[in-house]
């Protein structure tokens, strides 16, 4: 019995840390794919407040507008971001490079 018992215990211990070491990578997508959209997309959607070059933000949404509609999911926004669009440039942007994106989007949901 005690070692059935053990077992749970270091089963538990092994998922929670999992599930820390799991958040964790997550927060650094989501920075990367900050860093990737101030780099990449600023000069025509709002990203963090300010308004883009471009200053058509009446046509060009803004990322959180992006995170807020109901059919942005993850798998909407990889699918958006790694087919080209002629309305966008096309970055050729990796699949990591577009899951931390659309981590990053995702993060600015209210």
């Amino acid at each position: 019995m005690s070692r059935i018992r053990s077992g749970r215990h270091i089963g538990l211990i092994i998922v929670a840390l999992l599930g820390n070491f799991c958040t964790g990578a997550l927060a650094q997508d989501a920075a990367n794919g900050e860093r990737i959209a101030k780099t990449w997309c600023s000069g025509c959607h709002v990203i963090d407040g300010k308004v883009p070059p471009v200053g058509r933000t009446d046509v060009i949404p803004s990322f959180p507008a992006i995170a807020r509609m109901k059919s942005t999911t993850v798998t909407s926004l990889r699918v958006f971001l790694g087919t080209p669009h002629t309305s966008m440039p096309d970055y050729n942007l990796t699949q990591k490079e577009i899951r931390d994106v659309s981590e990053y989007i995702l993060s600015l949901r209210d």
